[in-house]
């Protein structure tokens, strides 16, 4: 006895029913182009330190993320010259001695009133 070379399909459809390749083809290049788009919100592979977000999330300079060229990073120079900032110190006049005071504490506990 021979064998039987056809293959049977279990449910064979016709290729009426198969879309052309141009139709296939255009679909494919979109979804082609649907993950090329999606490529690029993928994470770079060295992602940036988790400290780093943080800091910068709280307000704080972090290297790599924050702008440097911000206005609020631009860090002070002390080292300047302060001339034209210096500011006169005026020593505070001294106050007439106050008198005593009306009672005092002695070191056994008592106290003194001899300045009624």
């Amino acid at each position: 006895m021979e064998q039987d070379t056809t293959e049977h399909h279990p449910d064979p459809q016709p290729l009426e029913n198969e879309p052309p390749v141009s139709q296939t083809e255009a679909g494919y290049q979109k979804i082609r182009a649907e993950l090329h788009e999606a490529r690029k919100n993928i994470p770079p592979k060295n992602p940036v330190d988790v400290g780093k977000q943080l800091a910068a999330v709280r307000g704080e300079y972090a290297e790599d993320i924050s702008d440097p060229n911000d206005p609020k990073w631009v860090p002070n120079n002390y080292s300047a010259s302060n001339q034209g900032e210096k500011e006169e110190v005026v020593p505070e006049e001294k106050q007439p001695a106050a008198e005593p005071e009306a009672v005092t504490r002695n070191a056994d506990g008592t106290f003194d009133v001899s300045a009624l």
